[in-house]
Parts: C-alpha cells; structure tokens; sequence
C-alpha cells in the first residue's frame, strides 16, 4: 500500500497497522486520529521523547532496527556544523538525503530554507512506516522478518 508520494515504497498492511498500534499506544490518541498523513509532533502532539519510543516500539514489535537507520541520521544532525546548517537552514545535501523518506517534504515550497523546527514537524505516521518497510525488505542486517499478524 502506497500513498501518491510514495510509490517507489510498496509499505505492506500488517507494517502500517504495526506502526498505528504502536502511535496510539505510545501517545494515547484515538486510533482514528492515526493516519499516514498524520504529523507525529503538530498533528499528534507527540515530542522528542514520545518519538524515540515509538521508534523503539515499532523494532520491538516488526524485529527491525529502524533506530540505526534514517531515524538515527535525523537525531544525530549536528545543528551547529556547516555541513548540515547554512544561514539557519538546512544544506541541500541534507534535504536530498532526508527527501527519501520523508514524503511530507514533496510538499514544501522553498528547499533551500527548511529548518530544524519544519523537519521534525515533517515526520509523519507514513514516514515511520516507510523506514519501517523498507528495514523489513533489507537484507541480512536489516532485521529478521516480521512474523505477519493473525
């Protein structure tokens, strides 16, 4: 299942559901309220602590580690280096990286003057199951398959 963004990403039904579960526990919202379109931190009212957890949740639950994929990359940004800020934003380089999984930002005007505070409020319930899917589809290393839900 893939949202119009996403079509190189083939995301399978048992990883959304995983990944919905696992927001509503973690944030005690109403299931209804988890959509792919939905935003973790404006429209879920999650933070940074609420996210690291559901990152883990999702690990546990699909045998993967998405902790040591994209999800690192993005909570190891080094702010004050050059190399990822210019002028209070973002570098080309790191927007083009972070282009392959967040699909929210497809949708941003002006690449060249996304900020800190624009990308994580970017991290949607769908960018979560992209990493997720595309961990499951990795190779040796990238977690053992995740047994399908019955």
């Amino acid at each position: 299942m893939t949202d119009a963004g996403t079509a190189s990403v083939d995301i399978p039904p048992h990883v959304i559901d995983t990944v919905k579960r696992c927001i509503v526990e973690s944030l005690a919202v109403e299931a209804e309220a988890v959509e792919l379109g939905s935003r973790l931190i404006d429209d879920l009212g999650a933070d940074s602590l609420d996210f690291v957890d559901i990152v883990f949740m999702v690990d546990h639950e699909l045998h993967i580690r998405a902790r040591e994929s994209e999800f690192n990359f993005i909570t190891r940004l080094d702010f004050s280096s050059p190399e990822v800020m210019k002028e209070g934003f973002l570098t080309e380089p790191v927007v083009t990286r972070l282009e392959t999984w967040l699909p929210a930002l497809a949708a941003v005007e002006d690449k060249t003057r996304v900020t800190p505070r624009q990308l994580f409020s970017l991290i949607t319930v769908e960018a979560i199951c992209i990493v997720a899917a595309r961990r499951l589809a990795a190779p040796a290393g990238g977690g053992a398959p995740a047994a399908q839900p019955g």
